[in-house]
């Protein structure tokens, strides 16, 4: 396996390189300027679809630097938008997951090893929260250690100091009683797809919170399951179904599919048009269909 050998460039000779491969560049101090404050790598991934599929990486005719600039800022846009309604959902989730299996089995109902069907999943939910009130850092958490003898706080405090990402594999391991399928019937939905689109859409969560691309990105990761039964499909334009599941299309869909069931008059995918519209993109490099504006997925 041969080693990395490249060397480090200048803005300046990052520049220079952009012009031999065509990229027009009429304000270089400019250029300059965002190469530094962004870098060259974190840009890059917004010029491989404006380049040759060829190895010499030259631009396609007319190529200019500010369009780069422009998809930089749609997509930066774009990730605030998502996580803002991510957010939404995780709150969302957290208070009925909470809720409902503290009135059914009290507010330690967690700690319960046989409401879970994966013993890893408690195992690693008993160990997070544990871990988290040891050295408690939320006043409210600290509070409860002062007043209270017990060695975990109650599902209410206890659920809140979980990620969404903790909180997702929680609800995924639970067995598939009737309080499981209660929360997904709200979020119209049963409960393997629910538990399927929470772990994905924190994958996308994950994407937005680290400033990655994601606009044009395929998110492969813990793809989640699309319904196929009448009653649970989606409805409207879907252009390729094998890869629904992984493009920006897909993950708008699954997420205003979610807002809907407790949020219907949400701005959610209203957000998303305008700032396509104020950026023109071209949304088939996100998987959407043609006919999106009249038959996209939240049109139905």
């Amino acid at each position: 396996m041969a080693r990395y050998s490249k060397t480090p460039y200048t803005c300046e000779q990052h520049i220079e390189l952009l012009k031999e491969r065509g990229l027009i560049i009429t304000n270089e101090e400019r250029a300059k300027k965002y190469l530094e404050s962004i870098g060259y790598y974190r840009l890059t991934g917004y010029m491989f679809h404006l380049q040759n599929k060829s190895n010499d990486n030259k631009f396609l005719p007319d190529t200019n630097f500010d369009r780069i600039i422009e998809l930089y800022k749609f997509d930066k846009a774009l990730r605030s938008i998502v996580l803002e309604y991510i957010e939404r959902i995780e709150v969302c989730v957290r208070s009925k997951i909470s809720n409902k299996y503290s009135l059914e089995h009290g507010f330690f109902w967690y700690l319960d090893e046989q409401l879970y069907a994966d013993n890893n999943i408690y195992e690693t939910i008993k160990g997070e929260i544990s871990s988290s009130y040891e050295d408690p850092k939320e006043i409210f958490l600290r509070a409860f250690k002062r007043n209270y003898d017990d060695d975990f706080p109650p599902s209410n405090m206890a659920l809140e100091i979980l990620t969404f990402g903790k909180l997702s594999r929680l609800y995924s391991g639970l067995n598939n009683n009737d309080i499981k399928r209660e929360i997904a019937k709200e979020f119209n939905l049963v409960s393997e797809y629910l538990s399927s689109w929470l772990i994905y859409i924190n994958n996308v969560r994950n994407i937005c919170a680290h400033h990655s691309r994601l606009w044009n990105k395929k998110v492969t990761v813990d793809r989640p399951s699309i319904p196929k039964k009448e009653k649970y499909k989606f409805n409207g334009s879907i252009p390729n179904i094998d890869e629904f599941n992984t493009t920006l299309y897909g993950i708008i869909s699954i997420i205003n599919r979610l807002l809907k069931s407790f949020n219907p008059e949400n701005n959610f995918t209203n957000k998303i048009t305008s700032l396509i519209k104020e950026f023109n993109i071209q949304v088939e490099l996100m998987g959407f269909p043609e006919d999106w504006e009249t038959n996209a997925t939240w049109h139905h």
